[in-house]
């Protein structure tokens, strides 16, 4: 009998004001870059329906926004948002899987990397936010 593969990662936490302390689901991904697979931090976005990361990264993924095609999605709030679409080859542990991608204009380099559900947790993989433990499981369907 195959078992799962389960990928484990510690919450980190935030002082937020006016909230407290806050744990964050933050999961390390390995992503083809032009310089080979680099390790990326990611935010797991259970409410995100699919991986966004900041345009600025594009060029680093070997992407130019020109070769992509423009959309436009609702962020929070129902603000409107220019985004580019592309597919990106990501790793979790050695499990190679192509997920569906969306590239935002940022004011800032500080928004985060946020994986969102399609292509990752839809049937691939099962998420755990174990708050008696403390860590964020990943785990692999078996086909």
């Amino acid at each position: 009998m195959t078992q799962n593969t389960s990928f484990e990662f510690p919450f980190e936490y935030a002082q937020i004001e006016g909230l407290g302390k806050l744990f964050y689901p933050i999961v390390n991904v390995q992503v083809k870059t032009i310089r080979g697979w680099q390790e990326f931090e990611f935010l797991v976005d259970t409410g995100a329906d699919n991986t966004t990361v900041p345009s600025h990264l594009l060029p680093v993924l070997g992407l130019k926004k020109s070769q992509l095609s423009q959309n436009t999605t609702l962020g929070v709030g129902g603000i409107s948002v220019k985004t580019w679409e592309f597919s990106m080859p990501i790793k979790l542990e050695k499990t190679e899987v192509f997920i569906h991608c969306s590239a935002v204009e940022t004011k800032h380099d500080s928004m985060p990397l946020l994986l969102g559900r399609k292509d990752v947790f839809e049937e691939r993989f099962n998420l755990l936010i174990d708050s008696k433990r403390k860590v964020t499981v990943i785990t692999e369907n078996l086909s």
